[in-house]
């Protein structure tokens, strides 16, 4: 709640409403501030009319936040944070289609001959890498790693990525997003609910966050769905590595050194 706060507090300063501290508290400047806004119902309880602020400002900012009724839903959420960008950044956030960039690597297609020839056999030609920040195991947080078990044929690129994460987000953010929460790679096993062998069987896929992008979610409840997580899948993409819920809208834990 005190980011949102903040970033009421700054859009009541925009509007010369508001000339105390940008500091996420929810005070009587804050909400006099708040109740000078044409359009805010006093009555309303203060998390609404927060929201209610935040969509107005995304709306002002050219942004989909939702109908302004000051219910936080996924909508909101969006122009929350595509919001939070601008305002932090002064630019809007950019956008790219992942099959138009440029990618290090063009990883074979799922299944194929070429596939199989690329990869050879399950569970063979497997490394191990240090990974350059520490991982918690999704299944039981308790527990840390600092290798992941890999096909040697996408171990450099797999480090590539995990290595421009950390550059891009830091520790700090890697923990906050759940960027570290590692739910899995190699795993010779068959698809959940399927007869063919899941790429985690090669170790050229892995699993991050299992726990809040879940196998049948879409990008209505899946967090890795959010804009705020725009930089992790560049990180990805940049090295030609699949999101199948970037691309189909599902299993957004899963990311795969093969096309679909």
């Amino acid at each position: 709640m005190k980011e949102k706060i903040k970033l009421a507090q700054q859009l009541l300063a925009e509007k010369g409403h508001y000339q105390g501290g940008i500091d996420g508290i929810f005070g009587p400047n804050t909400l006099g501030a708040i109740h000078k806004v044409p359009g805010i119902d006093h009555g309303l309880p203060n998390s609404r009319k927060i929201t209610m602020l935040i969509q107005m400002g995304a709306k002002e900012k050219g942004f989909d936040a939702g109908a302004i009724d000051g219910m936080w839903g996924p909508q909101t959420q969006f122009g929350f944070e595509e919001l939070a960008f601008l305002m932090e950044h002064g630019r809007k956030r950019g956008s790219w289609r992942p099959e138009e960039m440029p990618a290090a690597n063009r990883w074979p297609r799922q299944n194929s001959p070429e596939f199989h020839e690329f990869y050879g056999q399950r569970g063979q030609n497997l490394v191990s890498i240090d990974v350059p920040y520490e991982l918690k195991i999704a299944w039981d947080l308790r527990y840390r790693a600092r290798k992941i078990t890999c096909h040697r044929k996408v171990a450099e690129s797999l480090l590539t990525v995990l290595e421009n994460v950390l550059q891009v987000y830091g520790e700090n953010d890697i923990q906050a997003l759940h960027l570290n929460h590692f739910g899995g790679c190699y795993n010779n096993r068959l698809m959940r609910g399927g007869t063919q062998w899941s790429t985690h069987s090669w170790g050229m896929a892995v699993d991050f966050d299992p726990d809040r992008n879940r196998l049948t979610w879409g990008r209505d409840k899946a967090a890795f769905a959010h804009p705020r997580y725009d930089e992790w899948w560049r990180c990805w993409e940049e090295e030609g590595w699949v999101s199948l819920g970037r691309r189909r809208n599902f299993d957004w834990m899963h990311i795969q050194a093969a096309e679909v």
